[in-house]
């Protein structure tokens, strides 16, 4: 019985030390690396961290005229959360374009759009709508809001 122990105990020795020795000849230590199952980012982690992140904040409707007829101007408010500056970009607000020159990171700018007539009943912007600048979140480019307007300004009887 003790000698079938020996036996084993030196089989063991012996295995062990054939695998020691395998991983040494081989260069090393033997680490598994899993494999992603899904595809890698598109843009790296460390240039994800210096990029812009445009977003609309909030709008503002303006009439020329009475307080809600006639022409006027949409006005959204544009904000960088991303870490990185953005270059010039165009803006789109119900169908209108404007071109801004860029935006600091961090920082808030406003992109407006003239309109002839109203009342408007909602708001749909875009902003990079030309794709001009690379950033973190491209998803929360645009800004959709719906809502009833007042009433049309009386018409003054002559």
């Amino acid at each position: 019985m003790i000698i079938m122990r020996l036996k084993k105990l030196l089989t063991i020795g012996v295995f062990m030390g054939l695998v020691g020795w395998a991983l040494v000849a081989c260069g090393g230590t033997a680490v598994p690396t899993p494999i992603p199952a899904t595809a890698t980012s598109t843009i790296p982690a460390t240039l994800a961290t210096q990029l812009p992140d445009l977003e609309i904040s909030s709008y503002r409707v303006t009439y020329d005229d009475c307080p809600w007829g006639g022409p006027g101007t949409v006005a959204v408010s544009i904000d960088n959360f991303g870490v990185g500056d953005a270059g010039p970009f165009e803006v789109t607000i119900n169908n209108g374009t404007t071109n801004l020159d860029g935006l600091a990171s961090l920082g808030e700018a406003e992109a407006a759009v003239a309109f002839e007539s109203g009342p408007i009943g909602g708001i749909n912007a875009e902003v990079d709508s030309a794709q001009q600048v690379v950033e973190v979140d491209e998803t929360n480019n645009t800004y959709m809001i719906i809502f009833t307007p007042p009433p049309p300004c009386a018409t003054p009887t002559p």
